[in-house]
């Protein structure tokens, strides 16, 4: 159980700890920097000391995005590198339209900053890239960590309608959630997890009311809204994404030959569970680790996240 009860929070403290994680949040996002490389402009930053992993975002996301959500790695001896990935913030699309050219990406990134190899950690859109980096650049990758990741084709989900989008996928909507996740968390949650798994409503009340006595997933859930606004920076990234994994073939992931370990949420409705048993199936050795009742977010809001991390952490310990 994590030291510190979120319960406090919800009265006269939810105010102050809300201004502080936004405070941390701020520091996080100052640490970007821009690079030229072979393949193009890369906008990143890097967090940490240590054994190198590349965090790769999903969508909407960006630099801000990995460095947010990964940051607890650096706390555990790692020095987190986060690209973002073309079309998203400071990376022109012109560096890489397809997961082939955004993989060829990451490469030239670490040779511009004379990092030999390292541990890489995807999920969600960012899969497409991320397996794609493993497969054309074996020498660079030490192990691997895929998170809810897509590895064949993706479609939007069947429960996005034209609501769905208007909130979730555009800059109005994506103010209108980040309003109201700080000053209705609990109704804000409830629907992302709504939006972003096959639970059943009492499941989902359930999980909420696990990760709001969790200061940690909370903090994670408002890091995830805050790093999906700002849209119109966002956008082409977005639009990019979408149009090259309607037509992504299942990519040949038997190639790959660095330890591996596939995480994904059993009730996951946006990228779906059969991905990860894919990648499972078909990658040499790989080791699994499916997330009951786990929706998209599995690795930062569920009642297992924090075994998930701890997984992850000895994993990518071994491997280096």
């Amino acid at each position: 159980m994590p030291a510190e009860s979120y319960d406090a929070l919800f009265t006269s403290d939810f105010p102050r700890w809300v201004k502080a994680e936004i405070a941390r949040q701020d520091e996080l996002i100052s640490m970007n920097r821009t690079t030229t490389t072979a393949k193009g402009t890369v906008e990143y930053a890097r967090l940490g000391e240590g054994p190198a992993v590349l965090g790769i975002h999903g969508g909407p996301g960006g630099y801000d995005q990995a460095l947010m959500l990964f940051d607890w790695l650096a706390r555990k001896g790692f020095s987190v590198l986060a690209p973002s990935r073309p079309g998203y913030l400071g990376t022109p699309l012109s560096s890489g339209k397809t997961a082939d050219e955004q993989a060829d990406m990451y490469a030239a990134l670490l040779d511009t900053l004379g990092i030999d190899k390292v541990a890489v950690i995807f999920g969600s859109a960012g899969g497409a890239s991320g397996y794609g980096f493993a497969i054309r650049h074996p020498d660079r990758v030490t192990a691997l960590v895929a998170i809810d990741a897509v590895v064949s084709q993706y479609l939007i989900p069947a429960n996005v309608n034209a609501i769905t989008e208007a909130i979730f996928l555009s800059g109005p909507g994506e103010q209108l959630v980040s309003f109201f996740s700080t000053r209705f968390p609990k109704k804000t949650l409830h629907e992302f997890i709504q939006q972003e798994s096959l639970l059943r409503p009492e499941q989902i009340d359930k999980q909420v009311d696990a990760a709001t006595q969790d200061p940690d997933q909370m903090r994670f859930f408002f890091r995830l809204v805050r790093s999906m606004s700002d849209y119109s920076r966002r956008k082409v990234g977005v639009d990019n994404d979408m149009r090259h994994l309607a037509t992504l073939p299942d990519l040949p992931v038997d190639r790959i030959r660095c330890p591996a370990l596939i995480i994904h949420g059993t009730h996951d409705s946006d990228v779906l569970f059969y991905h990860g048993v894919y990648a499972r199936e078909n990658i040499p050795f790989a080791e699994e680790l499916w997330v009951r009742q786990g929706s998209h977010f599995c690795a930062w809001i569920s009642p297992q996240v924090h075994d998930v991390q701890e997984r992850i952490i000895k994993f990518l310990q071994s491997h280096h």
